[in-house]
C-alpha cells in the first residue's frame, strides 16, 4: 500500500509493480514493468510522508553481474558449473562460489548476460537446478513469490569429559563464563549432564542480511567455540592399588586443599581423577604422582624383593657402569645393590622386582647402544693384537688413562668399543699413537730361509714380548708398540743389508756402455774384483753382489757414465752407410788410436727418435673423419709407441706400480714416479683427473699423459662410464692444449680395474668422438688406439667401427696392401677435394652460420625424430594420415599414437593445403610439433612454391609467437611429393633469411635443416646452396665443359689477382690481401702484433709496433703479460693510426701459429671490428720457414671464416716487411685459390708435364707447349737419400766433436757430382725413367733434374741436366749406364722419324683375304730401305713367320711351309683422290666390284659403329665395300663444284638409305634414281631421301626384307651441302639468294634435321652395302 500511495499521481497501478520483502535485511524489493514507474517512485520517495516518518531509505538496485544456481546436483564443483554457464555468457575467472554443497554464486564479466541466464531453464546431468538473481548489497539472491522463510538451524549435543563436567558443576563461575563466549555466538546451552545439549538462540534470526550466512555457519561456529572453551579445561587419572587405596586418597585430599580442582574417587574403577583449568591441573600433577608412586614402590618392597646376574667382560664393565651408570642407577634406587664379580665376569643386581627389572633393562641397553668401530690397522698389527690379552692392553692402553674405549675381538676384525664417536676418536687416537709397524723389504729372499735369521727373530721373541716379527717372500713386518720396534726392525735391517745379494742396473746407450767396458776398464777393473761382478749388456751395466759391496761400486760407474761424452750424428749422402762398413776397421781404429773415441754406426732400429722416424706399425684398422683426423686401431707395445704423447691409466695416488703404468715407469726411469710424487704432493687427483708429464728415459714419446681411470661398479654403470669420459677427454683436452698432433691410448680401465672390455672401448671411442666434435679447430691430427693384447685390440677396432661406421673413407690394413694401391686410394681421395669438404660438415657437429641480425641456421644430417629442438615441423598430406609419408610416419613411431589423437583433436576431415597445426610433442625430445599440408607438385602450375613459402612463414612467425628458441625442418616436400631440390633449400633459405630481418621480436635463436642421411642428392644439393651463401663458392664444382677431362677443385679462394703490388683474393665475404709494407703504417682497425709470450718484445716488427704506439701500450702490455692469458691479448693502439692492437705470442710451432691467428680473427669479430692487418707471424726470432707460416696464417683465417662466415669482418692484410718472402705469401694464396685440381704426380710425371714443353728437335712439336708454360725453369730433386746414424762417445766434447769432423770430411772426399747436359733426357722412355730410379736405390746414388729454358727466346728448346751424387765409383757406373740410356734413345728418336718419314712418302701392302693391308711402320721401313740399295730380295719377319719378299713386286714366300702371298707399293705422292688408297684391287675390264669386309678389320668396325649407334639390336650379317671408281670420280668432281659454289667445306655427311634387294644391282652400277621418288613418302619433296639415323631407314618400309627375312642398307656418302626446310611436291631445291643459287638439299627440320633430300643422283655414292636382320 505505501508503493501505491507513492505512485499516486501516475498511471501505474498494482499490476505493474510487485514487491519481495526480505525480513533478515529489514528492506523491500520493488520490481517495477516500466522504467518510468521506478523513475516516478524514485522522485517522489523523499516526500512522502509515511517514507519520512519512517525514516526510510529509498535507492536504485545496481545492475548485477551475479545468479545464484540452487539445487545443483550432489557433487558439483566449481570447473563443472563454470563449463554450464560459460555455453551461456563469460564467466569471470574464479567466478563460480560455492554456498553450500548445493548451490553456488556465478559472476558474469558483462551485466547483460544474467538475463539472458535467467531466460533459460537449467539442468546439469539431467537433474533440473533454477537460477536466481543475486545481489551483493542484499547479500542475497531474489526469489520473487517464492521466496523460503529462514528458519533456526538444528540443536545438537556435544559430550565432554565427565570429570570436567563435575568440576563445572561445582565451580558456577566456569560454567558462566563457557555460557557468556556461546551466548555471543547466538547459542543456549543445557548443561544437565555431561552429553551438553546446545542450541541456536531467536536472535540468530535478527542479523539483517548477514542471517542467512550465520544460520548456514552456526553450527560450525557454535561447536568451534565450545570445543575452544573446553579445551581449557583438563582432567588426570590416577591408578591406585586395591591395598594402598585408602592411605592415598588421604594424603591426595590433602595435597588438593586450597587448590581450585575438583577430587573425583571412582572405586569401582580403582582411579582417582582430578580436574580444573588446565594450568591448575599441571601444577598439581606432579605432586600427586609423586605420592602414589612413593606409597605404592613402599608397600611392594615390603612384600619381597628379587636377585638377577648379568654376564658382562670387565672392559664392557667399566664402560658401561664405571663411566657414570651405576651412580646414577644407585640414585635412581637408592635402596637396590649392584655388585661386580671379577672372576666370574658377572654383574648382580639386587632389589624390587621391577627396580632390578629396569635397572637391567638399562644396564642391557647400554651394552647394545655401546658403539664398535673396525680398527683401522695395518694386517700385521692386527695379527699382534690377536695374539696378545685384549683386556689386559684395554687396561693399560686406555682405562688406565682415563678413556673408557676397549678392544674386542671380531672374527679377523679387531674393534674398538666405547659409548660415544668422540671416545671412540680419543681411543684410536691413542691406539694408533701406541702401536705401529715397521717393514722393510728383501731383495734376496735366501738370507730369511738360514739359520742365523731364525735365532736372531727367536731370541727377539723371547726377550722383546710387546712386539711380533712376521716373514713374507721379499718382507719382513715388525709390528707392536711403537716404543719397541724401532730398535727391533733396525735389528734385522741391518741383518738382512749384510747378509743379502743386490743387483743394480745403470742404464746408458749402447756406445757408452761398450766404451766404458773396454776403453776404460783400467779404471773400474781393479776396484770390483773379487767384490761385485759387472756385466754389460747392450744398454745396460748389471752390478751384482751383497749390497754392501754394490752399494760401494755403483757410484764408481755412475761418474764413470758422467765423464765420457756421447752423440748421435747423422749424415744424409748417398753411399755412405756402404762406404762406412766397407772401411769399418779402418775408421773404429783410427778414432780409437787418434781421438780415444768410440764409433758405431746405428741400425735402423737404433735411431733416436727425436731425429727419425720410427720403424712403421701397421695398424689394425684406420678410420679418416671428415675433418681429417687419424684415428687407427694398433697392436703394438705402447712403450715404443712413436707419438708427441701417451695415455697410461694410473691410481689417484700416481702410484705407478702394475700394468701399462709400471711398464711405462720402467721405461722413462725413475724421473716419472718422481715427479708423480711432486704432484701428489702438490694437488690431490680425484677419478677422471690427468696428468701431463715428460716422458724420457727409453720411452718413443715426448710426453706421458696419466689418467686416473675408474673403477667399474655393476651397481651404478652410468658413474663408470661418465667417469672413464671424463678421464679421456681431460686427456685429449691436456694434448690440445699443448698442441700436439699425435695421441695414443690404451684401454683405460679395461684391467685391473674391471671394466668390461667392449664397454671400454666403447665409451673410449665415443669420448674421442665427441670431445672432436664440441672442440672446433683441435690440433690433434692423428689418435692411436693401442694394445698388444689381440682380444682387446679387436674389442677397439668395432667399437671405431660402432661409433663412427664404415665408410670409404675406413680400411682396414692388411699386409697385402701395396703402396701403389694406397697411393692409387690416396689420388682418388684427392681428386674430389669439395666431396671430402661437404662431408666434413656432416660430421659429428652440425654446419651453422649467423645472419647479422643473430640467427643461426644450421645444416646437420640425422633422423628427424632425435632431434631436440623446441619445435619440430611435420609434412603430411591433407588427410592428416600420420602413418604416410616417411617424416610423418617416423614421427608417430617416436612419439606415440597420443600424436596421432592429438592431431585429430585439431580438425575433422580433411584440410587445405597450405594449413598449419600445432600439437604437444608427447614423446618427442621436441616440445611442440607443427603439422604442416603440403600438396604434390605440379609443375608449378598449381603455386606450389609459394604454399611452400606461406609455410614456412607461418611455421617462423608462430615459433616467435609461441616464444619457442629453436625450430627444425625436414627438406619439405622433396620425397613423394616430388618438388624439386633446388627449389626447396632456395624457398626454405629465402624465408629463414626474410624472418631474420623482418622480426620485431627475437626469441626464435635458431632454425634448423635436418637431412636424412641417407638421402645424399637431397645432401648435396643443400650442401652447394648453403656453401655458396654462406663462404661464397659451390661445394661441388663441375667440371668446364671445354675442358671435360679436367675436373676443378673448390679452393676456398677466389682467383688471385695483382694490383700496383698487392695480390688479392676473397673468400666468403672478406678481402685478403698480401703485400709489402711498413705495418705500423696501416690503417686498418686493428693490427696485430707478433711478440714474446710475455708481450714485451722489443726486437724486429714488435720493436717497431712499440716504438711507435708509444709507452703507454708497452706498460698495458706488460701489464696484461703478467695476468693469466690464452697467448694473445688487445690493447689500445697509442700513436697508431688503427683502433687497437693484439698482441700474439708468437711460436716456432706453425700449429699454434694458426691457432693465434683464428683466436686473432674471433676477437676482432666479437668486437665489431672491419679490418684487421697481421705482420709475418714467425718468420723472425722463432725461426720457421716463410712457407710455414704463411699456410699456417691462411689455415688460420679459413678456419675463422668458416667457423662464422658472417662476421663484421670485411679485409685481411698480411703486411710483409721483407720483400723476398712476398712470394711464399702469394704461393699460398695461389694454392687455395678455385681452379684445376692439383694432381699429386710421381717425380717422373712430373717430368713428363715438363717435358711437354721443352721436346727435342726430334719430335718437332714442342713450340705451343714451350708457349704453354710460359719457358719456366724447373728443377726436380733426386730420390730422398736414408740419413745413416753414428754414435760417437769420448772422453771429452773436444775429442767426440774431432771425430765427428772425420767423419764428415771422409765421407764428404768420397763424395763427387756428374752432371750429364742433354735434351734428349726429356725423351726417355717410362722403362728408362723407372730404371734411372732404380739406380738410385740400387747403386746408393742420387739423381737430380734440372730444366734451363732459353730465356731470350721461346722458340729454342732449353737444356736439361742430369746430376748423379754417391761415391765415386757408383756414380761412374750410374753415368755410364744413363749415357747408353741417352745413345739408345736419339738412336731410336731418328730411327722412328725415319720411318715416320717413309711412312708419309711410300705404302707397302700385302695381299689377305682378297683384301691388300698395309705393313707395320718398321717392315714398310726395311722394305724400301732395300728397294733403295736396289736389293733383290729381302728377309722380314711377319705374324710369327719368316718371308722371303722379292722386290719390287714380290712375291713374299713363306720361309717355313712355303705360305705365299702377293705385296705391291703405294707412292704416295702419286696417289690421288681419284681413288681411295684402300680399295682393293680391280681388274681393268671391271667398272664396278663388291668387296666384303672382315669383321676383324677397322674399316668394319667404323661401319658397324655407325650403324649401331642406332640400331643396337639389329644382328649384322655382313658389310661390303662398293667400288665402282666412274660413280666415285663423278662424286668427287661434285664435291669439289659445290665446295667452290659454297665458299666453305662442310658439304658431305655420311647418311644412310634402305631400298628391296631388287635395286641393289642397279643402284651400285648407276647411282641412285630420283624418278622413283614418292614410292615410299614425299613429305618434304621428290628426291632421293637419305637418313642421319639408321634407325629410321631399317624401317620394313625402307629397308624390305627379302624371303629369308634379310634386309639391306647403304651407308653413303651425301653432298648436303646448303639446306633448308623441304616441303611436298618440290621437284628442285628452292633459291637461296637472289642470285637464283639454289639450296643443295632440302630437310625435315634445318635446327637439327634427320632427313635429307638430294634431287641430284650423283650427289650421293653408296659406299658400304650393310646386309641385316
Amino acid at each position: 500500500m505505501l508503493v501505491e500511495n507513492v505512485l499516486k499521481g501516475s498511471s501505474a497501478e498494482s499490476k505493474d509493480f510487485n514487491t519481495e520483502i526480505i525480513p533478515e535485511s529489514n528492506c523491500v524489493v520493488v520490481t517495477f514493468s516500466n522504467s518510468k514507474y521506478a523513475e516516478h517512485f524514485l522522485v517522489s520517495s523523499p516526500s512522502n510522508g509515511i517514507i519520512k516518518k519512517k525514516n526510510m531509505k529509498v535507492r536504485l538496485l545496481e545492475v548485477t553481474s551475479k545468479v545464484k544456481a540452487e539445487g545443483l546436483p550432489p557433487n558439483s564443483n566449481s570447473d563443472l558449473v563454470m563449463l554450464y554457464f560459460d555455453k551461456f555468457a563469460e564467466v569471470e575467472d574464479d567466478g563460480v562460489t560455492f554456498e553450500t554443497d548445493r548451490s553456488a554464486i556465478i559472476t558474469f564479466k558483462n551485466p547483460e548476460d544474467v538475463q539472458k541466464v535467467l531466460e533459460e531453464q537449467h539442468q546439469i546431468k539431467k537433474q533440473p537446478f533454477r537460477v536466481l538473481p543475486y545481489y551483493e548489497s542484499l547479500q542475497t539472491a531474489l526469489y520473487g513469490k517464492d521466496r523460503p522463510t529462514l528458519r533456526l538451524p538444528e540443536t545438537f549435543i556435544e559430550k565432554v569429559d565427565k570429570t570436567v563436567w563435575h568440576h563445572l558443576k561445582e565451580n558456577r563461575k566456569s560454567l558462566d563464563l563457557i555460557k557468556q563466549a556461546m551466548s555471543s555466538h547466538f547459542c543456549e546451552m543445557d548443561f544437565q549432564s555431561s552429553a551438553v545439549n546446545i542450541s541456536p538462540s531467536q536472535s540468530l534470526l535478527s542479523n539483517g542480511a548477514k542471517t542467512r550466512k550465520l544460520i548456514q555457519t552456526w553450527r560450525e561456529n557454535a561447536l568451534s567455540v565450545f570445543l575452544e572453551s573446553m579445551s581449557k579445561f583438563k582432567s588426570n587419572e590416577f591408578n591406585i592399588q586395591e591395598d594402598a587405596w585408602t592411605e592415598i586418597q588421604t594424603e591426595i585430599e590433602k595435597a588438593v586443599v586450597g587448590e581450585a580442582v575438583t577430587l573425583v574417587p571412582y572405586v569401582d574403577e580403582g582411579t582417582i581423577a582430578v580436574a580444573g583449568l588446565k594450568e591448575d591441573v599441571d601444577r598439581i600433577e606432579g605432586i600427586l604422582t609423586e605420592i602414589v608412586e612413593k606409597i605404592t614402590q613402599r608397600i611392594q618392597r615390603e612384600k619381597g624383593s628379587e636377585i638377577s646376574d648379568i654376564n658382562m667382560s670387565p672392559s664392557v664393565y667399566n664402560i658401561v657402569l664405571c663411566d657414570g651408570l651405576e651412580k646414577q642407577l644407585c640414585d635412581k634406587f637408592p635402596e637396590m645393590n649392584i655388585t661386580y664379580h671379577v672372576h666370574s665376569q658377572k654383574l648382580t643386581l639386587c632389589g624390587l622386582k621391577h627396580e632390578v627389572l629396569e635397572t637391567k633393562n638399562e644396564i642391557l641397553q647400554a651394552v647394545v647402544n655401546l658403539i664398535r668401530k673396525p680398527v683401522e690397522l695395518h694386517q700385521s698389527v692386527l695379527d699382534f693384537l690377536h695374539k696378545k690379552d685384549l683386556e689386559e692392553i684395554t687396561r693399560d692402553m686406555f682405562l688406565n688413562k682415563g678413556i673408557y674405549v676397549a678392544l674386542e675381538a671380531d672374527g679377523k676384525r679387531v674393534l674398538l668399543v666405547g659409548k660415544t664417536h668422540k671416545a671412540l676418536n680419543v681411543g684410536e687416537k691413542q691406539l694408533l699413537t701406541d702401536l705401529d709397524h715397521l717393514s722393510f723389504s728383501v731383495e734376496d729372499p735366501s738370507v730369511l730361509g738360514t739359520s742365523d735369521w731364525h735365532d736372531l727373530v727367536s731370541r727377539i721373541k723371547s726377550t722383546v714380548t710387546n712386539v711380533t716379527v712376521q716373514t713374507a717372500v721379499n718382507q719382513v713386518v715388525v709390528s707392536g708398540f711403537v716404543d719397541s720396534i724401532k730398535d727391533v726392525e733396525q735389528e734385522l735391517y741391518t741383518f738382512v743389508q749384510e747378509n743379502s745379494q743386490f743387483e743394480k742396473t745403470l742404464k746408458s746407450h749402447k756406445t757408452v756402455v761398450t766404451f766404458i767396458k773396454d776403453h776404460k776398464k783400467q779404471e773400474w777393473f781393479e776396484e770390483v774384483k773379487g767384490k761385485v761382478n759387472v756385466d754389460f749388456k747392450c744398454e745396460d751395466i748389471v752390478i751384482s753382489g751383497s749390497r754392501l759391496h754394490v752399494s760401494k761400486c755403483v757410484p764408481l760407474f755412475e761418474d764413470l757414465l758422467r765423464s765420457v761424452h756421447h752423440c748421435t750424428m747423422k749424415i744424409v749422402k748417398p753411399g755412405a752407410r756402404k762406404f762406412f762398413k766397407e772401411k769399418r776397421f779402418m775408421w773404429v781404429a783410427y778414432a780409437k788410436t787418434n781421438m780415444n773415441c768410440l764409433v758405431q754406426l746405428l741400425d735402423e732400429y737404433d735411431h733416436p727418435h727425436d731425429m727419425v722416424q720410427s720403424r712403421t706399425i701397421k695398424s689394425i684398422y684406420e678410420y679418416k673423419t671428415h675433418e681429417g683426423m687419424e684415428i687407427t686401431v694398433n697392436k703394438a707395445d705402447m712403450c715404443s709407441f712413436l707419438v708427441d704423447a701417451v695415455v697410461g691409466a694410473c691410481k689417484q695416488t700416481l702410484l705407478l706400480d702394475g700394468g701399462l703404468a709400471k711398464a711405462l715407469s720402467d721405461a722413462a726411469g725413475p724421473k716419472l714416479q718422481n715427479d708423480c710424487n711432486l704432484i701428489v704432493k702438490r694437488r690431490k687427483l680425484t677419478t677422471g683427473d690427468a696428468v701431463l708429464l715428460d716422458a724420457g728415459g727409453q720411452l718413443r714419446c715426448k710426453h706421458v699423459i696419466l689418467a686416473v681411470g675408474p673403477h667399474y661398479d655393476p651397481s651404478n654403470p652410468q658413474e663408470s662410464v661418465k667417469l672413464l669420459k671424463k678421464a679421456v677427454k681431460k686427456s685429449l683436452n691436456l694434448a690440445d692444449q699443448e698442441s700436439f698432433q699425435s695421441l695414443a691410448i690404451p684401454a683405460i680401465s679395461s684391467g685391473v680395474f674391471g671394466f668390461p672390455l667392449d664397454l671400454c672401448a666403447d665409451t673410449i671411442v665415443k669420448a674421442i668422438k665427441e670431445f672432436c666434435d664440441f672442440v672446433e679447430g683441435n690440433t690433434l691430427r692423428k689418435i692411436h688406439l693401442v694394445d698388444n693384447n689381440e682380444k682387446t685390440v679387436r674389442a677397439l677396432e668395432a667399437a671405431v667401427k660402432n661409433v663412427y661406421g664404415v665408410s670409404a673413407r675406413t680400411h682396414s690394413v692388411t699386409s697385402g696392401s701395396s703402396s701403389s694401391s694406397q697411393q692409387q686410394n690416396q689420388n682418388q681421395a684427392s681428386s674430389s677435394p669439395s666431396q671430402h669438404q661437404i662431408a666434413a660438415h656432416f660430421q659429428g657437429a652440425s654446419q651453422s652460420f649467423q645472419t647479422k641480425e643473430g640467427l643461426t641456421i644450421t645444416l646437420m644430417k640425422g633422423n628427424i625424430e632425435d632431434t631436440t629442438m623446441d619445435i619440430v615441423v611435420n609434412t603430411l598430406s591433407s588427410d592428416l594420415n600420420l602413418t604416410v609419408g616417411a617424416i610423418s610416419n617416423a614421427l608417430l613411431k617416436a612419439a606415440g599414437p597420443q600424436l596421432q589423437v592429438l592431431l585429430n583433436q585439431q580438425v575433422t576431415g580433411s584440410a587445405s593445403n597450405g594449413a598449419v597445426f600445432e600439437t604437444a610433442g608427447v614423446n618427442l625430445k621436441n616440445k611442440l610439433v607443427f603439422h604442416v599440408v603440403v600438396p604434390h607438385w605440379n609443375q608449378g602450375q598449381k603455386n606450389e612454391q609459394k604454399v611452400l613459402e606461406d609455410i614456412m612463414d607461418k611455421c617462423l612467425g608462430l615459433a616467435e609467437q609461441r616464444q619457442q628458441s629453436s625450430i627444425v625442418f625436414s627438406a619439405i616436400g622433396t620425397g613423394n611429393l616430388g618438388f624439386p631440390k633446388p627449389l626447396v633449400v632456395c624457398t626454405m633459405l629465402d624465408s629463414a633469411f626474410k624472418f631474420s630481418s623482418k622480426r620485431s621480436s627475437k626469441h626464435v635463436k635458431e632454425v634448423a635443416f635436418v637431412l636424412h642421411p641417407k638421402d645424399t642428392q637431397t645432401i648435396q644439393v643443400f650442401t652447394d646452396e648453403f656453401s655458396k651463401r654462406f663462404l661464397g663458392q659451390s661445394a661441388s664444382a663441375s667440371a668446364s665443359a671445354s675442358i671435360p677431362t679436367q675436373p676443378q677443385s673448390t679452393g676456398p679462394f677466389s682467383k688471385v689477382i695483382t694490383k700496383s703490388g698487392i695480390h688479392e683474393t676473397t673468400v666468403g665475404r672478406i678481402t685478403l690481401q698480401v703485400l709489402n709494407g711498413d705495418i705500423t703504417l696501416e690503417k686498418t682497425d686493428v693490427i696485430v702484433n707478433s711478440s714474446n709470450k710475455d708481450f714485451t718484445a722489443k726486437s724486429g716488427v714488435s720493436k717497431a709496433i712499440l716504438d711507435k704506439a708509444g709507452p703507454n701500450v708497452e706498460t698495458e702490455c706488460q701489464q696484461l703479460g703478467a695476468q693469466a692469458n690464452s697467448g694473445l691479448v688487445m690493447t689500445q693502439a697509442g700513436n697508431l693510426q688503427c683502433k687497437k692492437i693484439i698482441h700474439i705470442a708468437a711460436h716456432s710451432d706453425a700449429v699454434r701459429i694458426q691457432k693465434h691467428v683464428r683466436k686473432a680473427l674471433e676477437m676482432c669479430a666479437k668486437e665489431k671490428f672491419t679490418s684487421i692487418a697481421f705482420p709475418a707471424i714467425g718468420t723472425g726470432q722463432a725461426g720457421l720457414s716463410p712457407g710455414q707460416v704463411a699456410d699456417s696464417m691462411m689455415d688460420g683465417m679459413l678456419d675463422m671464416i668458416r667457423k662464422n662466415p658472417q662476421s663484421t669482418l670485411k679485409l685481411i692484410r698480411l703486411v710483409v716487411f721483407q720483400a723476398q718472402m712476398l712470394p711464399e705469401f702469394l704461393k699460398s694464396m695461389q694454392n687455395r685459390e678455385t681452379g684445376p685440381v692439383k694432381q699429386d704426380q710421381s717425380t717422373w710425371s712430373k717430368i713428363k708435364t715438363y717435358a711437354a714443353s721443352v721436346k727435342s728437335f726430334f719430335t718437332g712439336s714442342w713450340e705451343k707447349e714451350i708457349k704453354q708454360h710460359g719457358g719456366k725453369d724447373f728443377v726436380i730433386e733426386g730420390m730422398q737419400v736414408d740419413p745413416v746414424f753414428f754414435s760417437i762417445c769420448g772422453p771429452s766434447q773436444a775429442e767426440v766433436d774431432k771425430t765427428k769432423r772425420f767423419l764428415e770430411d771422409t765421407i764428404n772426399d768420397e763424395q763427387v757430382f756428374q752432371s750429364i747436359t742433354d735434351t734428349a733426357i726429356l725423351t726417355l722412355s717410362d722403362k728408362d725413367q723407372q730404371r734411372i730410379q732404380d739406380l738410385q736405390s740400387t747403386m746408393d746414388v742420387t739423381i737430380r733434374l734440372e730444366y734451363k729454358a732459353h730465356k731470350g727466346s721461346e722458340e729454342t728448346s732449353g737444356e736439361a741436366t742430369l746430376t748423379v751424387q754417391g761415391l765415386s765409383r757408383d756414380v761412374l757406373k750410374a753415368t755410364q749406364e744413363i749415357q747408353d740410356m741417352l745413345k739408345t734413345a736419339k738412336e731410336d728418336e731418328i730411327l722412328k722419324r725415319e720411318m715416320d718419314y717413309t711412312s708419309e712418302l711410300v705404302d707397302w701392302q700385302y695381299e689377305q683375304g682378297g683384301q691388300y693391308r698395309s705393313f707395320d711402320q718398321r717392315t714398310n721401313f726395311n722394305l724400301e730401305k732395300a728397294l733403295a740399295r736396289q736389293a733383290a730380295d729381302i728377309r722380314i719377319s711377319f705374324q710369327g713367320q719368316t718371308y722371303q719378299v722379292t722386290l719390287p713386286e714380290g712375291p713374299a714366300v713363306s720361309t717355313t711351309g712355303g705360305n705365299r702371298m702377293n705385296i705391291r707399293r703405294i707412292d704416295r705422292l702419286k696417289a690421288t683422290e681419284d681413288i681411295p688408297q684402300h680399295w682393293d684391287a680391280m681388274a681393268p675390264n671391271e667398272l664396278h666390284k663388291k668387296f666384303n669386309l672382315q669383321p676383324t678389320s677397322t674399316e668394319y668396325q667404323d661401319v658397324l659403329k655407325h650403324f649401331q649407334a642406332s640400331c643396337p639390336n639389329n644382328k649384322v650379317l655382313k658389310i661390303e665395300r662398293i667400288q665402282n671408281p666412274g660413280m666415285w670420280k663423278n662424286y668427287q668432281n661434285n664435291k669439289s663444284v659445290m665446295e667452290k659454289k659454297n665458299g666453305h667445306q662442310n658439304n658431305e655427311k655420311r647418311l644412310f638409305h634402305g631400298t628391296s634387294e631388287q635395286t641393289l644391282g642397279h643402284i651400285e652400277k648407276s647411282g641412285f634414281n630420283r624418278s622413283y621418288a614418292g614410292k615410299n613418302a614425299a613429305a618434304y619433296g621428290n628426291g632421293t631421301y637419305f637418313a642421319l639415323n639408321a634407325s629410321y631407314s631399317s624401317s620394313n618400309t625402307y629397308s624390305v626384307p627379302n624371303a629369308q627375312g634379310q634386309k639391306h642398307m647403304y651407308l653413303c656418302r651425301v653432298l648436303t651441302g646448303d639446306y633448308t626446310r623441304g616441303q611436298t611436291g618440290m621437284i628442285v631445291p628452292p633459291a637461296k639468294n637472289s642470285n637464283c643459287d639454289l639450296y643443295d638439299t632440302v630437310v625435315d627440320k634445318t635446327n637439327a634435321p634427320t632427313i635429307f633430300v638430294v634431287f641430284r643422283d650423283d650427289n650421293a655414292y653408296p659406299e658400304y652395302l650393310i646386309t641385316f636382320t
